[in-house]
């Protein structure tokens, strides 16, 4: 089989794609695989890295602005470097000449979904979120199939007769390795209380906070462990801003600004605390892990409340809302389930129980050529 993916940016939208992609090599050995996106995404460090080929494409998001003349320049750089993209793109199609491309979505996936279906090639669209970004949104009409990843979105593209729900994704290794493997590795006390806290691969400035706090309330209580991922804009400060308030970050807190073995840290947790986004809630669910959920407040179409809610709604986290952020609340949270364990393993029952079930196998057999 011979395969594109379109897509990337963060990896909430790449590693659903790599997931897809593993698993198609696993059932195809031979196959031929391509990553298209951009040189500043994170597809171009680890695309590379995992052996499979990549190319850059110019792209350009949509972000708001506030003025007019700001707006008329970022619209006419979006055009520029998307009709860019795609002629280029469409140089490497005909000449890959895919039995599929799959967008992931982000801008970055435009150029390369939108060149194979000018070139009449079959393309996929995955939509993680439960609320379909620009990407995805205006590349629908022309997709084969489109995949979801929550439950119940199956009319959320407006094309209900080729949706088809299959969840989000999640690389082999999440879901496969125990806690007591994990802590193992990492150097975890067996019976420690574990708070696993990041904001994804550039970090939250507000999962920063909450978790500042926590650590200034649990430096004296035994038997506690902390993981930190802050992000890597946001190291450098977080690592000044514990030592002026002199609260240590060693020993029993791990403070990192990327952290590539992201299974282990998750499976030694007893309890994320975690932004909304589709890949990180697919990761949690299937390994079984209970959350403190605090969407970004603006997100395409508020897509990140209504991920989180799918989850707390059936009892698998605790949803907080920045508006509403009370940090000595969370802080109540955490303690309300570090002392009641009980609580803890109904929530990651729940958690497990939605997690995505083959949800990478699903989208292969429907992309794969017959």
């Amino acid at each position: 089989m011979k395969c594109i993916f379109s897509g990337g940016g963060t990896g909430g939208h790449l590693y659903p794609a790599l997931a897809i992609a593993e698993q198609i090599m696993k059932e195809e050995p031979d196959s031929r695989i391509l990553f298209m996106g951009t040189k500043k995404g994170l597809e171009s460090e680890v695309v590379p890295k995992l052996g499979y080929e990549f190319v850059a494409l110019p792209s350009q998001g949509m972000n708001e602005t506030d003025t007019f003349l700001q707006k008329m320049s970022l619209n006419a750089r979006f055009g520029l470097a998307n009709v860019a993209g795609v002629g280029r793109a469409l140089m490497v199609v005909r000449k890959f000449k895919p039995d599929a491309v799959v967008g992931t979505g982000g801008f970055a996936s435009f150029p390369g979904v939108m060149a194979a279906q000018l070139a009449g090639y079959p393309t996929y669209i995955h939509e993680q979120n439960a609320v379909p970004g620009r990407a995805n949104s205006t590349l629908a009409r022309g997709a084969k199939k489109l995949f979801v990843g929550f439950g119940g979105t199956e009319d959320v593209f407006g094309y209900p007769e080729k949706t088809i729900f299959t969840g989000n994704p999640v690389r082999s290794d999440f879901g496969s390795v125990s806690k007591a493997e994990a802590r193992e590795r990492l150097s975890i006390p067996e019976d420690d209380f574990v708070v696993f806290a990041f904001g994804g691969s550039l970090g939250a400035a507000t999962i920063n906070e909450i978790t500042m706090a926590y650590l200034g309330s649990m430096s004296n209580k035994p038997g506690r462990t902390l993981l930190w991922g802050t992000g890597r804009r946001f190291h450098e400060e977080c690592v000044d801003k514990c030592a002026t308030r002199g609260l240590t970050t060693s020993g029993n807190v791990r403070i990192e600004g990327y952290i590539d073995n992201m299974m282990d840290y998750v499976a030694s947790a007893d309890l994320l605390i975690c932004r909304a986004g589709a890949l990180s809630l697919a990761e949690l669910m299937v390994a079984g892990k209970p959350a403190i959920i605090v969407p970004i407040p603006n997100s395409v179409g508020n897509h990140q409340y209504y991920n989180a809610k799918a989850v707390a709604d059936a009892g698998g986290a605790f949803l907080v809302e920045e508006k509403n952020l009370n940090i000595d609340d969370v802080k109540e949270k955490i303690e309300y389930l570090a002392s009641n364990r009980n609580a803890l393993e109904t929530m990651g029952g729940i958690c497990k129980a939605l997690a995505p079930v083959d949800a990478a196998k699903r989208i292969y057999e429907e992309i794969r050529p017959r």
